[in-house]
């Protein structure tokens, strides 16, 4: 009884020493053949997909041709304002100029009006200081006017370059966020994540 245990102890000891030994190899083949496997081809499909990205990119800056030209929006502005945003297609914006202007030029010409009709009438009476202080009044109203009306003319020749410049820019929905898995480049061939957002 005592040699048939012994027998089977011994079996049993080798047929578990066996599973031992190939569960030890196996994992160590098997993880390089279907690890590398699966490194290489997550890495070839961030390649692909990087040249993919770059060929993109190739085509958009060869081929970008803009709609509008900004020195002709920025010429008509100069020329007559609001020009400039009607050939940008900003209609909404010309009646906006037009009237700023409108109201900026008839202020001037009252508050010159005005100040004229009060310079006259201190230069035939000297004495009076409310026509001096009306006078100056209007002098200052006609200069501010001038500055705004101005400013307004530069600021329409801006904005129809800004218009033009943006006429293509896409403000579409359509943002996508990929993320993939790269190898990292490093000796012990970890991997990383690699973010990509795509606008």
């Amino acid at each position: 009884m005592t040699r048939r245990a012994g027998i089977l102890v011994v079996v049993l000891l080798s047929f578990c020493f066996r599973c031992a030994h190939s569960q030890e190899k196996q994992p160590d083949t098997l993880g390089v053949s279907h690890g590398a496997v699966h490194a290489d081809s997550i890495t070839s499909r961030a390649t692909s997909y990087d040249r993919v990205i770059a060929a993109r990119a190739d085509t958009v800056v060869t081929s970008y041709r803009p709609s509008r030209s900004t020195g002709l929006a920025m010429g008509l502005s100069a020329l007559c304002p609001g020009a400039g945003q009607f050939y940008n297609g900003s209609y909404w914006k010309v009646p906006i100029v037009v009237g700023l202007g409108i109201y900026f030029a008839s202020n001037w010409l009252d508050n010159n009006r005005r100040y004229l009709d009060y310079q006259r009438q201190y230069a035939a009476d000297q004495s009076d200081t409310r026509l001096l202080r009306a006078r100056e009044f209007y002098h200052d109203q006609r200069d501010s006017f001038t500055w705004y009306f101005f400013i307004l003319y530069l600021a329409n020749i801006a904005d129809a370059y800004v218009d033009a410049s943006l006429y293509d820019f896409n403000v579409g929905s359509d943002l996508s966020i990929r993320m993939m898995p790269v190898r990292s480049g490093l000796p012990d061939g970890s991997m990383q994540l690699q973010l990509r957002m795509t606008f």
